[in-house]
């Protein structure tokens, strides 16, 4: 589902949990949130510095502080994700339990892929979907060349914790590649993997009308090696397109399939979310990796506040 945000369609009582970043969009649903306060509120950090990160997070408290809501900062070091997920636990399960009959507001605008997919997993082995409601918030335009990407390189590839860790050896592979704008980041992927079957998916329609065509021009490498007949377009906002698109290209997973199946997320985090709707169900599901960049393009992040989407609804 996708329906645009307004404050009347929150749940009365809920706990919020954010994160700050170095994207303005960050403060996105705070700073529109006016009518509505949550009972208490979590704001994740991340351990990377960065001054605009900073003058967010400082942005954000102060607002919820200004409706006099309790605020738990929580540290979170990116470059150790599980480790930073098992630190947070205890102060995760406090808040909640303090809190057993309200709903969980997330807010997943600048989670990363990798945390995201690892929170959603917890809260769902922890019983909390029926109690979770999720809001998105684009970024306003994204200061990205037709030729520079928002990163470089990959320096790591690795199964993200808490799903299928490798796929069988014994089929032969396909992957599905979700892309964005990272240009030689995706190629590597599928140079390490080097699967026998390759799913481009791209994002469309885009955020924007005027960013048709940047995710074919950034992964233009790619595309030449796997072929224009392996693309498919999937909504960047709706999770729901994405899960149905990943039940046409790998089957729904109630049974052993022909081939063994990864997932590598370089796309929307809304469409992460219909990854992780549609592993969830599956009985043989796809492994999950995450590819690290060698590093990222910092100047030609996010900039702005797009539009706040809903992106899921408490039962």
């Amino acid at each position: 589902m996708k329906i645009e945000f307004t404050t009347s369609l929150l749940p009365p009582k809920a706990i919020l949990i954010t994160c700050s970043s170095h994207e303005n969009r960050c403060t996105g649903l705070v700073a529109r949130m006016t009518g509505w306060k949550p009972t208490e509120a979590v704001i994740f950090h991340y351990d990377d510095t960065n001054p605009k990160r900073e003058q967010n997070h400082r942005a954000i408290e102060g607002t919820l502080q200004s409706v006099a809501v309790k605020t738990t900062t929580l540290q979170f070091v990116e470059r150790n994700a599980v480790k930073g997920l098992h630190d947070n636990m205890k102060s995760l399960h406090k808040t909640l339990r303090n809190h057993k009959d309200d709903a969980i507001v997330l807010d997943i605008s600048v989670l990363t892929k990798r945390h995201l997919l690892m929170m959603l997993r917890w809260l769902d082995d922890e019983g909390l979907m029926d109690r979770l409601f999720i809001v998105y918030s684009e970024p306003g335009d994204y200061n990205v060349s037709k030729y520079i990407p928002l990163s470089f390189g990959l320096s790591l590839l690795q199964h993200i914790p808490g799903f299928s860790a490798c796929p069988d050896l014994s089929r032969a592979l396909h992957m599905v590649l979700f892309l964005g704008y990272e240009g030689d980041r995706a190629l590597a992927v599928y140079e390490h993997l080097q699967p026998i079957q390759t799913t481009l998916v791209i994002p469309y329609p885009p955020y924007k009308e005027d960013w048709i065509g940047k995710t074919e021009n950034l992964n233009s490498d790619l595309i030449a090696v796997v072929g224009e007949g392996q693309i498919v377009r999937v909504d960047s906002i709706d999770p729901d397109k994405t899960q149905e698109a990943l039940t046409t290209i790998l089957g729904d997973g109630s049974k052993r399939g022909q081939y063994a199946k990864v997932i590598c997320p370089l796309g929307t985090k809304p469409q992460t979310l219909g990854i992780y709707n549609y592993v969830r169900n599956c009985a043989d599901p796809p492994a999950l990796i995450y590819a690290s960049p060698l590093r990222h393009n910092h100047d030609f992040f996010s900039s702005g506040i797009g539009k706040t989407w809903i992106l899921k609804e408490t039962i």
